[in-house]
C-alpha cells in the first residue's frame, strides 16, 4: 500500500507478531484500570464506613449480613459483639512490624451468641520475646465479655518462602499468613471468612493502630495501566516505521 512517498508493505512475521501482542498489551492495561478503580472503592468505603454507628454481629445478624452484601461487601464494617474468646487456641502472626520494632498480631477465636459460629479477633501486636524460641505469654478475658471492631478481609495470601507454621502442635501457633480453612480444621469449627479488628477501647486487647489495607494505591495501578498502554503505542509504532519505505529505496 502507497502512502505519498512511501510504501507501506509489511511481512507475515511482524503483522503475526504485532497482532498477537498488540490485544495483550492493551487488556494488561484495562485490567489495571480496573484494579485501581477497585481500590479507590475500597477507599472510599473505609472513609464512608469508618465513622458509621457499629451493627450487631451474631450467629443470627451475620448470616443476613452475608446473604445482604456478601463478605467483600461489609470491608470496613463497624461491630459490636459479645461472646468468649477461646484463649487456649490462638495463633501469632509473624513478621508484624511496629515503630521498627519487629513482633506478632494476635489473632484469637471468638466464639459468637446465638449459634455454632466463631469469629477471628485481630487483638493487636506485641512484640517479640527476648529469645526466639520462646513464645509470648497471651493474656485473655476470661468470660463472656462485649467487644467492638471493624471488619477486616482476609488479605491476599503472599506465597510461602517456608512452612506456614499450622503444622506445630502446640497453642499458640506462630504463622505466616491467615488461613481460614487450616484454622477452621484444626479448631473443629466454622470461622466465618472475615477478620475483625479489635477497637482501642475494648478489653482484651494489645497495640492497636489500624490502617486500611489496600495493597497497592489505585495511582500504582494507574502507572502500570499506562506503562502497558506505552508498550502498545510503541509496539504499533515500531511496525508501522519497521515496514514503512520509500519509494524507490533499496
Amino acid at each position: 500500500m502507497q502512502v505519498g512517498e512511501f510504501n507501506f508493505s509489511p511481512g507475515w512475521v511482524p503483522t503475526l507478531t504485532t497482532l498477537a501482542l498488540l490485544p495483550i498489551l492493551v487488556l494488561l492495561g484495562v485490567w489495571q484500570l480496573g484494579r485501581a478503580a477497585e481500590k479507590q472503592n475500597m477507599r472510599e468505603n473505609y472513609e464512608r464506613r469508618i465513622d458509621t454507628a457499629p451493627v450487631a454481629l451474631d450467629a443470627a445478624s451475620w448470616k443476613a449480613m452475608a446473604q445482604a452484601k456478601g463478605a467483600t461487601g461489609l470491608a470496613y464494617t463497624r461491630i459490636n459483639s459479645s461472646g468468649l474468646f477461646l484463649g487456649a487456641q490462638q495463633y501469632l502472626l509473624d513478621n508484624r512490624v511496629h515503630n521498627g520494632v519487629a513482633g506478632f498480631e494476635v489473632l484469637t477465636p471468638f466464639d459468637l451468641e446465638g449459634g455454632d459460629l466463631k469469629v477471628l479477633i485481630n487483638r493487636g501486636w506485641i512484640p517479640l520475646p527476648d529469645r526466639r524460641d520462646r513464645l509470648p505469654q497471651l493474656s485473655t478475658p476470661g468470660g463472656r465479655v462485649k467487644i467492638s471492631g471493624m471488619i477486616d478481609l482476609e488479605r491476599e495470601a503472599l506465597p510461602l518462602l517456608g512452612a506456614s507454621g499450622y503444622e506445630q502442635t502446640d497453642w499458640p501457633k506462630i504463622v505466616q499468613r491467615v488461613e481460614l480453612e487450616q484454622m477452621m480444621s484444626q479448631l473443629g469449627s466454622t470461622l466465618i471468612p472475615i477478620v475483625v479488628l479489635l477497637d482501642r477501647e475494648a478489653p482484651g486487647g494489645f497495640v492497636r493502630e489500624w490502617k486500611a489495607h489496600y495493597g497497592f494505591p489505585p495511582s500504582r495501578h494507574q502507572g502500570y495501566a499506562l506503562q502497558w498502554f506505552s508498550l502498545a503505542l510503541a509496539l504499533l509504532v515500531l511496525y508501522v516505521v519497521v515496514n514503512l519505505k520509500r519509494v524507490g529505496d533499496g
